[in-house]
């Protein structure tokens, strides 16, 4: 959630640090601020609300330093105001914190019957104070870096919680000191200087060189070099991995937002993941360029896929397409609730975590539940090196490229081709699916692209449809097998960018409650292209507009008889059952995204929401 930056180095200016939290601006926040620390102390200046706020006192600041961090704050302990944002500091300690300290309250107790004064709200204050409080009793220790360096161990011992600490010691000028244990953190390494993030877009602008930290992990870092050691103190050493993410890759290309520019690159996210993984002409897929190694795909008898939001979307839909080649059972748990059931996994049983991020708390802590009860464990994110992959036995990425939009769109569509792509060759190894069938499936997989970018040509159309959403009050979307899931993705995005209540239903339910909601004042979105469910899904339109209810029809081009019933209809290409949620799922995207445009929400960074959600 929070955004984190640190340097050391020769060119550590306030716009800097201004600018990298502009980079992690996508995570979410409600205030910020920045630490620079030189031979004339510690300066720091923080800011409610956005970064534009910040921006005005800059000049507060001094113009270069060697030293400093950064953060963005998503508030969880107190209200988003100034006095809450970080970094906080404790005497000689500077301190930032992204994750959650859980028992917070018995150590302000403690510490405030040792004296320590709050001047703000949050369980970071804490960890600033108690650090202050562990070096102030090593005073025997003449060694500063020593000193500090037993203080955080003792720190870390205490705390309880997810933490990603960037700290900043007046005794110890030359160096910035970084702790890792269940929120992420990236170290950049340059030419004479160093960083560290709490993401790669972040730091893209400077350098390439990432070294990925785990859990339980001390990084020292100064302008030379990186050290890191374990919480027992014992030294790790980790080769630097190299990303290809570039600077471009994170602009708006001509777009008026990113979520915008992000919907347009779907075509480009799904070629770039089924690339290189399907073999057309012998009809097989590439187990290692599709990132299964040390998973036997043979042994599996039950698939379990954890994830949350959009990325559990995405693996509800690509369930009717796993379960039909391979006939095996697929259950998709909300992670969030996954790992406090009664665990059913066992050494048979695959299960997935589905994350865009890769540092997904919910999702995190499910596969790891999952795994520590035997499951054999793939990770399907799009970040290299993320936490999650690091926990499971396997990792797919999805090739989307960077996502900014809070609101995911382009890892959608990746997510849902891994997933197929996944289930083929699940097919292909237990020779379920000859290799005549499954090539069949890759010609339909290539074609993807190319009828995304025809999809995408609706989109001035659906800008003049959404003046007719815009002041709505609430908005049903129904659809039937894996386009009821495209209408809960549709009633997602519509509440995440417009605030407008909308909810998603299997249309086979309506009779069972929702009808109930129907007049002539609710707009029903419903999705029904020409497949299997098709008829079905007609009856059910019928009954809405047997009660008066209006109608936005997503269908197949060319639909007369869809049409015909519909108040607006939205035809998107004629395609193949596996192909047409990739479709119907555009124009949704885009009608949540011009009805917030029209409304004047912000598209980017939706009210209350982080991109990366790392606290429970």
């Amino acid at each position: 959630m929070c955004g984190v930056i640190g340097y050391i180095g020769s060119n550590a200016t306030p716009e800097f640090f201004y600018n990298g939290l502009k980079r992690l601006e996508y995570r979410g926040y409600d205030s910020a601020g920045i630490a620079m620390m030189n031979s004339d102390g510690v300066f720091i200046q923080r800011a409610e609300g956005k970064l534009n706020n910040l921006q005005n006192k800059l000049a507060n600041l001094p113009a270069s330093t060697r030293i400093g961090i950064g953060h963005t704050r998503w508030a969880t302990h107190g209200k988003p105001t100034e006095s809450n944002a970080h970094p906080h500091r404790s005497e000689n300690i500077v301190l930032l914190h992204n994750g959650i300290i859980e028992n917070y309250k018995s150590l302000k107790d403690f510490l405030i019957t040792k004296g320590y004064k709050f001047q703000s709200e949050t369980d970071t204050e804490v960890a600033a104070h108690l650090l202050n409080y562990e070096y102030k009793k090593l005073a025997e220790e003449k060694n500063s870096f020593e000193r500090i360096k037993k203080a955080i161990f003792s720190l870390v011992s205490q705390i309880h919680g997810a933490f990603a600490f960037g700290i900043l010691c007046t005794d110890v000028p030359d160096t910035l000191f970084v702790i890792k244990y269940g929120s992420p953190i990236v170290l950049g390494l340059g030419k004479n200087e160093n960083y560290m993030a709490s993401g790669i877009t972040a730091l893209v602008d400077h350098t390439r060189s990432i070294i990925i930290m785990e859990d339980k992990e001390i990084a020292f870092l100064n302008a030379e070099s990186i050290s890191i050691v374990d919480f027992a103190g014992k030294e790790v050493l980790r080769k630097p991995i190299e990303i290809s993410w570039s600077t471009a890759m994170l602009d708006k290309n001509g777009y008026d937002h990113y979520m915008l520019k992000e919907i347009h690159e779907q075509p480009q996210a799904v070629a770039q993941t089924i690339k290189g993984r399907l073999d057309r002409d012998i009809g097989k897929i590439n187990l290692e360029n599709y990132g299964i190694s040390k998973i036997n795909l043979k042994e599996i008898e039950r698939i379990q896929i954890v994830a949350c939001g959009t990325s559990y979307y995405a693996g509800c839909l690509a369930r009717y397409f796993i379960e039909q080649f391979t006939r095996i059972p697929v259950e998709v748990d909300l992670a969030s609730e996954s790992r406090y059931r009664t665990p059913t996994v066992t050494a048979k049983t695959l299960s997935v975590a589905l994350s865009q991020s890769g540092e997904t708390i919910d999702t995190l802590q499910a596969i790891k539940f999952a795994k520590e009860n035997g499951a054999k464990t793939l990770a399907i994110v799009n970040m290299p090196g993320s936490t999650i992959a690091h926990n499971c036995h396997d990792e797919s990425l999805i090739y989307a490229g960077p996502e900014v939009g809070v609101a995911s769109t382009k890892a959608l569509s990746a997510q849902i081709s891994s997933l197929i792509i996944l289930g083929l060759a699940l097919a292909q190894e237990q020779k379920k699916l000859s290799s005549e069938k499954i090539a069949e499936y890759i010609d339909e997989l290539v074609k993807i692209p190319s009828l995304l970018e025809k999809t995408l040509t609706l989109s001035s159309y659906i800008e003049h449809l959404s003046k007719k959403f815009y002041n709505a009050l609430s908005i049903l979307f129904i659809g039937r097998g894996p386009q009821w899931y495209v209408a809960m993705e549709g009633a997602l995005k519509l509440k995440e960018l417009s605030y407008i209540h909308a909810e998603g239903y299997a249309a086979g339910e309506l009779k069972h409650g929702p009808i109930a909601l129907i007049d002539e004042n609710i707009w029903s979105v419903c999705i029904a292209p020409k497949d299997s469910y098709y008829e079905k899904t007609i009856s059910n339109i019928e009954e809405i507009r047997a009660r008066g209810g209006k109608i936005l029809a997503v269908g197949t081009e060319g639909d007369e008889n869809l049409k015909s019933i519909s108040d607006e209809f939205i035809g998107v290409p004629e395609c193949s059952e596996l192909i047409q949620p990739f479709l119907t799922t555009v124009p949704l995207h885009l009608l949540s995204y011009w009805v917030a445009v029209k409304k004047g929400t912000d598209v980017d960074q939706p009210r209350n929401l982080a991109k990366s959600v790392t606290v429970e």
